[in-house]
């Protein structure tokens, strides 16, 4: 008896420590908004987060959607949806067939890729970025700004070595 009073007291003393959780380990989203996370039902994921398609604030690890995967802050890790994968700014790599950030870091390896500052490769059908460092590899490729490469039928760039270039452009 007194072992099972002990128990109870150290699950009833845990329990301001589960209530300060801010993160989720695993979040279901039916769409958007509609989720359910645990052990925190919150928008701020470090682990995986599975739907149909999901609206999250923070993801740390994976974001695997069948149609929709935004984050609204950042993302670090993998973001994957067949039709769309958007985010704030991210560390990682989105793959869907139409992919849109603000500041990345990674991959973009979809139909449609877009964001305005790149660190990494998109490769893609059509490729754009306002400044990017490393490789557009695509059938079209179009960016303000290039330190690297571009590979494909058509590269547009302001800071290439030629404006418009067809199969290979950059600037180093």
């Amino acid at each position: 008896m007194k072992k099972l009073a002990v128990l109870f007291f150290c699950l009833f003393a845990a329990i301001p420590s589960f209530a300060q959780m801010q993160t989720g380990r695993l979040k279901l989203s039916l769409w958007d908004n509609i989720a359910w996370a645990t052990p925190a039902n919150t928008q701020i994921i470090n682990g995986v987060d599975l739907g149909i398609g999901s609206h999250t604030d923070e993801v740390t690890g994976a974001q695997l959607d069948l149609l929709m995967a935004q984050t609204r802050y950042e993302l670090r890790g993998l973001s994957f949806a067949f039709l769309v994968n958007l985010a704030e700014q991210g560390t990682g790599a989105q793959l869907g067939a139409f992919n849109q950030n603000a500041h990345f870091t990674g991959a973009q390896l979809g139909l449609f890729n877009m964001t305005d500052r790149m660190t990494g490769a998109q490769i893609g059908f059509f490729n754009m970025a306002d400044s990017i460092r490393g490789l557009q590899l695509g059938l079209v490729n179009y960016t303000h700004n290039i330190r690297g490469l571009q590979i494909g039928l058509l590269n547009v760039t302001e800071g290439g070595w030629f404006p418009a270039m067809v199969l290979v452009n950059g600037h180093f």
